[in-house]
């Protein structure tokens, strides 16, 4: 409480510090996020005011590289002042740096701000997403929730609706099989959850039936409740044996066998509408839409992306990253991450009709994650640090379970297992 009070205190001061000499922040990103919106959002701010100089930090590979790199930097004492850690490994970070106070609370910050401020720029539901144990260590910058692509040629031509996919799994498997039955080179759908580098597409599994990952306190699994994971097993084994699904093919091919006309429906993230866009070059009528979920009042999408967090300890360079942390997730600024991405925005201001309101509306393709806001959940990471081998062990069953070497019930239960053994490290 008392550093709380002292970075509050400390402000003022650090602002004002700002006007008089230039103060420079070092930010750590991803190298497939910093090309494409960072370092055009860097330059912007940089070239708007003279009291602040943004640089970044060598890229990560991916979030787990930021990751690794952050709890590395940590024990050393060599931390950015500012970074953007992935939603699901930022429970575990922020424990730890909160442990060794290198990790700011932005409530202190956010109390700071005029009357309204932060109701007018983000959710309760968004803001959620950089929350851990009740307190507000990351601001969202990029936020999104799977989705649908399809091919509305390879759809009518299979007697289905171009403008709308079905709405349940079952209406999707069988839309599947008719694009499958077009002909031999044509592959129904691909949902790549056994080779997925993270466990977002398998906690889809699970909050879709209005499941949860953990409990409360993060601390057990809460996956096995009313036979979630049971479930989720069956389902992924059901698409294989309904010959929609081939998890023989690599991921990368699925993708080039969507952008190439040969695949009916593609599950992946918004993020990748324009690369996917591009990919196809207007060679079939691509669209989006929302993804399926089978318990239509409770069930959510586990929101990937990223929250920016502030992990320097000088007030000055605290007041400093907070203004680029406010810039960058501001209403223009979230306009231009989600037009330049396909990203959910996380600024609600950002949906206004003179910003992405009008650009939505153009341009429906990249509508569909303003049509899912309500259903963005929480993407959960584990206790420990054993989260990236938790969920290589678990691909391995699940892709057993998919090629028909395990049962969905003996699957089911050693997902439990593994997870159970390898969270308490």
């Amino acid at each position: 409480m008392f550093k709380q009070i002292a970075i509050a205190a400390t402000m003022a001061m650090a602002i004002a510090g700002t006007a008089n000499a230039k103060v420079t922040i070092t930010c750590l990103t991803t190298a497939g996020h910093l090309t494409r919106q960072h370092e055009p959002l860097m330059k912007q701010f940089n070239e708007m005011q003279d009291d602040i100089e943004v640089v970044y930090a060598a890229p990560a590979k991916d979030y787990s590289d930021v990751h690794l790199k952050l709890f590395r930097a940590s024990a050393t004492n060599t931390l950015p002042d500012c970074a953007f850690e992935a939603f699901n490994q930022l429970p575990s970070l922020a424990r730890a740096l909160e442990a060794r106070g290198q990790i700011v609370d932005l409530d202190t910050l956010i109390a700071n701000e005029a009357e309204g401020w932060k109701a007018a720029n983000y959710s309760e539901k968004m803001r959620d997403l950089g929350r851990v144990d009740g307190k507000q260590f990351g601001m969202p910058f990029n936020a999104s929730v799977i989705q649908w692509y399809y091919n509305a040629d390879l759809v009518k031509q299979a007697g289905g609706d171009p403008d709308k996919l079905p709405a349940s799994w079952e209406g999707i498997v069988e839309l599947a099989k008719k694009i499958e039955a077009l002909g031999t080179d044509i592959s129904g759908m691909s949902y790549a959850v056994e080779q997925w580098g993270d466990d977002w597409p398998f906690q889809v599994l699970i909050l879709q039936q209005g499941g949860r990952m953990l409990n409360e306190a993060g601390d057990q699994i809460a996956f096995t409740e009313n036979d979630y994971h049971l479930n989720a097993m069956k389902l992924a084994r059901s698409l294989v044996e309904a010959g929609v699904y081939d998890p023989n093919v690599e991921q990368n091919d699925q993708f080039k066998q969507f952008t190439e006309g040969k695949m009916g429906i593609y599950a992946t993230s918004p993020a990748g509408a324009r690369n996917t866009e591009e990919r196809v070059g207007g060679a079939f009528d691509l669209r989006s839409s929302v993804f399926t979920v089978w318990n239509d009042e409770k069930g959510l999408l586990p929101s990937g992306g990223n929250a920016a967090i502030i992990t320097t300890q000088d007030p000055e360079k605290i007041a400093a990253a907070w203004k680029y942390i406010q810039f960058v997730t501001s209403p223009k600024s979230q306009e231009f991450a989600a037009q330049i991405t396909g990203y959910l925005p996380t600024n609600v201001g950002a949906l206004a009709p003179e910003l992405l309101g009008g650009y939505y509306d153009a341009n429906p393709y990249y509508a569909t994650p303003s049509r899912q806001y309500d259903r963005a959940g929480p993407w959960a990471g584990y206790p420990g640090t054993q989260s990236e081998k938790i969920w290589r062990d678990q691909k391995s069953v699940i892709r057993a379970v998919m090629l028909g070497e395990k049962t969905p019930e003996d699957g089911a239960a050693e997902l439990v297992s593994i997870a159970e053994k390898l969270m308490q490290r």
